[in-house]
């Protein structure tokens, strides 16, 4: 064991140790107060030149005006009309015109069909028309004739009216021939697939070379008209006894923002 006086004079080192003198805790009492000081002189000296600087103000002329009110709420874009081109003879595609993702307008030509076989039978047609106004003009003459030996009580009246009725036969077969005729042009025409609205071209379904039928479901494209375009959008309930009255007076303001609502897409 080591003796009391030991002890005594270990715990007096460790407390002047751990204790700084007089002189050292005055130097540093000192170095924080000028310290502070220097801190706080500058805060001041910068609070002063913000209170010094202008202040930019704006004015506006006062107006007297109704305060609009907006309601939101989530749409969704539809387009306001989509078509999908299906062809209306059967034949074979020839040419394909249009580029997926095209803007088209109404009318323009989209693919053509292989119209020979239309052309060949528009040709028949107008030949039946020429041959059968050629008898029914002969077939009056003769009918003429035969009136004009009835009145002479050459033929009988039976001759008449037998040739009456092949004329009536051939003027008939004229009106056939003329919706023939009409048939082959339509047919002809539609050979011609063009857009029946204006929109932009989907995917191309079907390629240059094949075969395609009127009663094809797929069709060859489908066009989407997207100017103008159809939003539909929900508001609560609750605001339709405010809404309603105001929309009886006239049409309401609708913007349409992007879904960031940053962006106006359309009003």
């Amino acid at each position: 064991m080591r003796p009391l006086g030991s002890l005594l004079i270990l715990r007096r080192t460790a407390l002047r140790r751990a204790i700084p003198s007089g002189g050292a805790a005055a130097a540093l009492l000192g170095a924080a107060l000028l310290l502070g000081c220097g801190r706080g002189k500058e805060a001041d000296k910068a609070g002063a030149e913000a209170a010094a600087r202008p202040i930019p103000v704006t004015t506006v002329a006062v107006a007297k005006r109704d305060l609009p009110i907006y309601l939101d709420g989530l749409g969704t874009v539809t387009a306001f009309k989509t078509v999908t081109v299906k062809p209306q003879v059967d034949g074979k595609l020839e040419k394909v015109l249009f580029r997926e993702g095209q803007e088209v307008k109404r009318g323009d030509l989209l693919a053509q069909i292989d119209a020979r076989p239309f052309l060949a039978l528009l040709h028949q047609a107008e030949g039946a028309l020429a041959r059968d106004s050629a008898m029914v003009q002969n077939g009056k003459l003769n009918l003429e004739r035969y009136t004009t030996l009835r009145g002479q009580n050459l033929v009988s009246q039976q001759q008449v009216d037998d040739q009456k009725a092949q004329v009536g036969q051939y003027e008939g077969a004229i009106a056939v021939d003329k919706a023939q005729i009409e048939t082959a042009r339509l047919n002809v025409e539609y050979s011609r697939i063009t857009s029946p609205i204006d929109g932009v071209t989907g995917v191309r379904i079907v390629d240059e070379g094949n075969v395609i039928r009127a009663s094809d479901q797929g069709g060859l494209v489908v066009i989407t008209q997207i100017d103008p375009i159809a939003v539909i959008f929900t508001l609560p309930q609750d605001d339709m006894a405010r809404l309603m009255p105001r929309m009886r007076e006239g049409k309401l303001a609708v913007d349409a923002f992007d879904r960031d609502g940053g962006v106006l897409l359309g009003s």
